[in-house]
């Protein structure tokens, strides 16, 4: 965000979180939104695992007239209710986690919906249903920029080979596994990680950081240095341990997923 924001001017404010839950405080919320603000960019979980309050949050950028855009896990998204329904005006994700295992060496596939009122000042093409004479349902191109007919220097997408390989295997994964078997993954993802927290807690000086409902992941404190039970866990295990949110806290994630 960034690179892509620093030629146009735009400053990026971040927003703290409540140091007891986990979650994003919405009285910071509440107090960074101004006439100026383009949107509000909210993670869901978010970086900490957590499950945000995200309709709360969504109204609170609708009330200062910014957009509300909502960066998913698309796995958690079988089991949690969707950003649309929760008031956010663009959801995005990454695809990585749909059956995409570290190969290719990247790009991955990047996943972007919007409501109606912005679906022409999305990027790319839009595909949607049809049917012919004969009622066959068939998939045809619907929208596209013009510009990315001419070249002109407002083309707002860049699609690549890799991108649209990466993508075939996502479809082909969620096929497979349908909705029912999408929601399973999901479900196996919340309740081990859940176990994994649980099994932490029966060790002494470990217990979780925060209070908030997480998915997937969560922050533990440890007794001792994140980095140093990183490295006994490589050496004397063989286990590639944790992110190391700050050494400072205590702190260490554990993903049971």
């Amino acid at each position: 965000m960034a690179t892509y924001l620093s030629g146009l001017g735009l400053r990026i404010v971040t927003i703290p979180f409540d140091r007891e839950s986990g979650r994003t405080d919405p009285a910071a919320v509440e107090r960074a939104l101004g006439a100026d603000t383009a949107a509000l960019l909210l993670a869901y979980p978010n970086f900490l695992g957590v499950i945000e309050p995200l309709a709360k949050l969504c109204e609170l950028a609708h009330a200062a007239g910014a957009l509300a855009v909502v960066s998913a896990d698309p796995i958690a998204q079988a089991v949690l209710r969707p950003p649309g329904e929760l008031g956010a005006d663009i959801a995005t994700a990454e695809g990585q986690p749909l059956g995409i295992p570290l190969f290719y060496g990247g790009p991955y596939v990047g996943l972007l919906a919007t409501s109606m009122r912005n679906v022409r000042q999305m990027p790319g093409r839009l595909a949607g249903i049809a049917h012919d004479e004969r009622g066959r349902r068939g998939f045809v191109l619907t929208l596209k920029p013009r510009e990315q007919d001419i070249r002109r220097e407002k083309a707002t997408s860049n699609i690549c080979t890799n991108e649209a390989l990466i993508a075939t295997a996502v479809a082909i994964y969620l096929a497979a596994l349908g909705p029912s078997g999408l929601r399973d993954v999901a479900e196996h993802c919340y309740h081990r990680s859940h176990y994994l927290a649980t099994e932490l807690a029966r060790v002494a000086g470990i217990d979780a950081r925060f209070s908030g409902r997480f998915f997937r992941e969560m922050v533990v404190r440890t007794p001792v240095a994140p980095a140093e039970l990183n490295r006994r866990l490589w050496e004397e295990h063989g286990i590639v341990g944790g992110w190391i949110w700050a050494a400072s806290t205590w702190a260490w994630t554990a993903a049971g997923c």
